[in-house]
């Protein structure tokens, strides 16, 4: 019996259904995905007549729980083989959704948390269903996130908000999401799918050339701020030690076994 893909997509005429169906796991990024996710991307860009992508999760309890640690396939091509070793499996993936000459929407129901909740960042507009949960949970799992996803939530965010959604590691519901700009759009559950629907027909109208030029604009606009070779290495030490800690060992087994955990800051 073969397995389901663990990205679906499908085609409506000028709109892309790409699902994220690892359901079992609350649709978590492993790295297969991810290359599956750029592969995807590259191919209805290439096939042309894609003017508006939506970004789902399988089922009702997650868009995506955060990243699954699992191995990455085998059988790959080599340059993309290079690209994923240079960038994480995570950065590959979501750079593909930036990357890409179309505007991709996240349509978020359940948890959006973690790598979940970057891929949201990714995408250029994030419509949440009433009930959802978005946050970053490192503090209280002791470790420090990558300066490429903080800078995703930077830009979207904003520096003060950036700070209280790291520092707190709180799961935010989707009216303070809204409030704070982790969401452009908050409906009620049984509309999400209509209105995130809607909303991608209504980019779809317009000219294509002009929707796909303001995001590639924008995007270069955007390139992440280049960091010296100095302050590469401060922060390689910082994270070093965050993810060398006891605190992060206490984090990791707080997080097994579904408590609190006791950080003592060694």
């Amino acid at each position: 019996m073969n397995e389901e893909p663990e990205l679906l997509v499908e085609r409506r005429g000028e709109l892309a259904l790409l699902t994220i169906n690892r359901p079992h796991r609350r649709n978590a990024l492993s790295s297969t995905l991810l290359v599956s996710l750029a592969g995807a991307l590259e191919e209805l860009s290439s096939q042309g007549g894609v003017r508006c992508a939506i970004l789902k999760g399988a089922g009702d309890k997650a868009f995506s729980a955060g990243m699954d640690l699992s191995a990455l396939p085998e059988g790959i091509p080599e340059d993309v083989q290079r690209q994923i070793e240079s960038k994480g499996p995570l950065q590959f993936g979501l750079d593909a959704i930036e990357d890409c000459p179309f505007p991709v929407i996240a349509m978020i129901r359940g948890y959006c948390v973690g790598a979940g909740c970057e891929t949201s960042m990714a995408c250029d507009l994030r419509v949440g269903a009433e009930g959802c949960r978005m946050g970053m949970p490192p503090a209280r799992l002791g470790i420090v996130y990558p300066p490429e996803g903080l800078h995703r939530f930077v830009r979207n965010l904003g520096m003060p908000v950036t700070k209280r959604v790291f520092f707190t590691a709180r799961l935010f519901d989707g009216r303070e999401a809204l409030g704070m700009g982790m969401l452009d759009y908050l409906v009620p559950g049984e509309e999400l799918e209509e209105f995130t629907e809607g909303l991608a027909r209504e980019i779809a109208a317009n000219a294509p050339l002009s929707v796909g030029g303001h995001k590639r604009v924008l995007r270069i606009m955007d390139k992440r701020v280049a960091l010296s070779e100095e302050e590469r290495g401060e922060i390689d030490a910082v994270m070093g030690r965050a993810l060398a800690s006891e605190d992060a060992r206490e984090g990791l087994a707080a997080f097994r076994e579904k408590r609190d955990p006791v950080f003592k800051g060694s």
